[in-house]
């Protein structure tokens, strides 16, 4: 019998399909494990990543009623410290990379506080923390106390716990700054300076600027424009006062604070690279899609006295406006989170450049490929890892020169994932330097002029 030509092709078509299908099912095997494998853990199989690298799933904290993690920092002793959105602190020890997934190999406690003369077992000691860093032999907490005052003790700020006899066990908690801000766009994210000598602290929209010791921006902001607001009809930001989002420097015990930085939306994190050089992925409004003022999300190279421009509503600068920083890339739409340099991973040299970032809505990280050009950057955006569903909150590069990175918020199910390149034997090198001579001058003269003002 013989099939007609249209018969033929869609014949041709569907064996094709299968082939790729094969094909394409192989090839994530030769990325993520042995995809012949029927045990295979569906949470590893789901993951998308480049060819050479390995990803492990190590653990799942809703399963054991610890909540879904959003932030986290590795520890002095290499163990990781995270926090519940909605609740405790905990203390992970984490087994080598290659470990055997059968077996536990996750050791979970919650993080071990002390406070002499404290009365208030009732309620969480600290936690809620939207951002939290490992530095100065002390652990820094970003409280983001969303509003439930019955619940957590400490209200939204930024903390300093310490162990002062070496047991082991935190005893002094000091508040550093007391911040007004609650939510998903409240305080987020501290980071440790290149020098290691001061903190950055990150916060959303929603937070109210404290008052600083030096502002690098004028301290001037008022709504001015020459037409009234086109304010939202359901109230969302309509009494937010500029300047949004902001930045600021201080140093270890939080006595001094710089605003470095203003006018963003809601970024949750900021990092180095290797350059030395500040960056952030801020939000969009999601609201605003398909009106002229709409932002993407955005990569933005962080510039001392720097003014990014976001108001509320239609009050958003122009990207004319000659005093309006524009973003190193634009993105598109998504839930911007973590933000990480690769510079100490055992990766590639490729990765070990430039940034990673997060996005939690389309579970995506992003590697940003930064370019020198004239005082700053531009980039290329790539993904890395992805998955469906994939809700990113925090990551971190171990000091086992591996990535891990928690999926979880608004008390969805949560997972630790270790992603990894080879055997993760390789030597992790200085980087040389990558960037023309008149990168470096351009950068220079822009720094010298920053510290002029």
């Amino acid at each position: 019998m013989y099939l007609n030509t249209s018969v033929k092709l869609l014949l041709a078509f569907f064996c094709f399909s299968l082939l790729g299908v094969a094909c394409k099912n192989q090839e994530s095997g030769n990325e993520n494990g042995d995809s012949t494998n029927k045990n295979q853990d569906p949470k590893i199989a789901k993951l998308k990543l480049p060819p050479g690298f390995h990803a492990e799933h190590l653990y799942s904290p809703k399963e054991h009623d610890q909540g879904s993690w959003v932030s986290m920092t590795f520890d002095d002793k290499g163990r990781m410290i995270s926090c519940d959105q909605y609740g405790n602190l905990y203390r992970v020890t984490l087994p080598p990379v290659g470990f055997d997934s059968t077996k536990t190999g996750v050791k979970v406690e919650k993080l071990p506080i002390n406070i002499p003369n404290d009365t208030s077992s009732a309620k969480i000691e600290i936690g809620f923390a939207h951002g939290l860093l490992y530095a100065f032999n002390s652990l820094y907490v970003t409280v983001n106390d969303e509003g439930e005052s019955d619940t957590v003790t400490r209200k939204s700020g930024l903390y300093r716990l310490q162990d002062t006899n070496n047991d082991d066990v935190y005893d002094k908690l000091t508040l550093m700054k007391a911040l007004k801000g609650e939510g998903e766009h409240g305080p987020h994210s501290p980071v440790l300076s290149p020098d290691k000598k001061s903190l950055y602290l990150i916060a959303g929209n929603f937070t109210e600027l404290p008052k600083m010791d030096n502002y690098r921006l004028p301290n001037t902001w008022k709504n001015d424009n020459l037409f009234p607001l086109l304010l939202d009809p359901n109230g969302f930001g309509n009494t937010t006062p500029p300047p949004g989002g902001w930045i600021a420097k201080t140093d270890s015990a939080g006595t001094y604070w710089d605003l470095i930085s203003a006018g963003y939306r809601n970024p949750f994190d900021m990092a180095f690279n290797e350059d030395g050089e500040l960056f952030t992925f801020d939000s969009d409004m999601e609201w605003d899609f398909g009106l002229p003022w709409y932002r993407p999300i955005r990569i933005c190279n962080v510039a001392s006295g720097g003014d990014y421009g976001y108001r509320e509503n239609n009050g958003k600068w122009s990207p004319a406006y000659p005093d309006n920083l524009p973003p190193v890339i634009n993105i598109g739409q998504g839930s911007p989170t973590n933000v990480m340099s690769g510079n100490n991973a055992r990766f590639p040299e490729k990765y070990r450049r430039g940034l990673f970032t997060f996005d939690w809505s389309y579970g995506i990280i992003y590697h940003i490929d930064l370019q020198p050009e004239g005082a700053s950057y531009k980039a290329n955006a790539e993904e890395f890892v992805s998955g469906s569903p994939l809700p990113l909150t925090d990551g971190a590069i171990g000091p086992d020169g591996a990535m891990y990175f928690l999926t979880g918020g608004r008390k969805i199910e949560s997972d630790v994932y270790r992603v990894y390149y080879g055997d993760n034997s390789s030597k992790n090198e200085p980087l040389a330097a990558n960037e023309s001579a008149d990168a470096t001058q351009a950068r220079n003269i822009r720094h010298q002029c920053q510290t002029a003002a």
